[in-house]
């Protein structure tokens, strides 16, 4: 069934249910204001994209319905609180064929795809262009007055071992905002703690990289441990920007 949606409350519905939720300030961080000299709102139905998605090299496609249980060795968790569908989490395989033989207590890391369920309307699709809500959104969640601090191409690898030494138990997740932009992609990080099944703490480096797919918001997150090495760093971006590129270049 069609998803009816309304013209410019868009950007404010995913301000409050999803980058503002992802950085951990809901409800201590004001939402933008509405675009001024909107047209009158008018409903627009929006078509369910058909996505073709595809494994990463050396991953297995982990059960979602799995993956949302609690004690699970993916320990996973949604990019956003609301609002969204787990599409598909891809595994290292070896990494789970260790988990499941009880010699490693869970996985290293994971990729996962997600849909916002808050519609994208068809007529700003059309008025930003082809990719023109994903520049929007970057420049949005750069916004002062979100809090966010703006993007200034910094060195990556410095920004995560400088942000690490801020993670503790009184402050399991550290936000670094936007770092990076592309065409097809917006690009956010974050470091966490997260507790394994048996309480163990483990930190980790997430990038997730925001795209547009027809009428829908796609995000691909992944998730990896932290090794505090710049190849380490690196690498996680790395790997976000070309799996986001083979997902644009599958899903235009």
């Amino acid at each position: 069934m069609p998803v009816v949606a309304k013209r410019g409350s868009f950007f404010n519905k995913l301000a409050i249910a999803g980058l503002v939720v992802l950085t951990g300030l809901a409800g201590s961080v004001p939402a933008p204001a509405a675009p001024g000299d909107s047209p009158p709102h008018r409903e627009t139905s929006s078509p369910e994209p058909v996505l073709a998605l595809e494994a990463p090299d050396g991953h297995c496609l982990y059960d979602a319905a799995e993956a949302m249980t609690r004690g699970n060795e993916t320990a996973f968790q949604p990019g956003l609180r609301s609002g969204t569908e787990l599409l598909a989490l891809y595994v290292p395989c070896l990494a789970l064929e260790a988990a499941r033989a009880g010699t490693a207590e869970w996985l290293p890391e994971w990729v996962a795809i997600e849909k916002n369920t808050v519609t994208y309307p068809s007529d700003d699709e059309r008025s930003l262009g082809t990719y023109g809500a994903v520049k929007q959104l970057c420049q949005d969640a750069q916004s002062a007055a979100w809090g966010h601090p703006r993007y200034e191409n910094p060195d990556f690898a410095a920004l995560v071992n400088e942000s690490s030494s801020r993670l503790s138990d009184e402050k399991p997740e550290v936000f670094l905002g936007v770092i990076g932009e592309e065409e097809h992609a917006c690009y956010l990080s974050a470091l966490r703690i997260v507790f394994s099944p048996s309480g163990a703490p483990q930190k980790f480096l997430i990038v997730t990289a925001f795209m547009q797919a027809g009428d829908r918001w796609i995000t691909q997150s992944i998730r990896r441990t932290l090794t505090g090495t710049r190849e380490g760093a690196e690498a996680v971006l790395d790997a976000a920007k070309r799996h986001s590129k083979f997902f644009a270049d599958s899903n235009r």
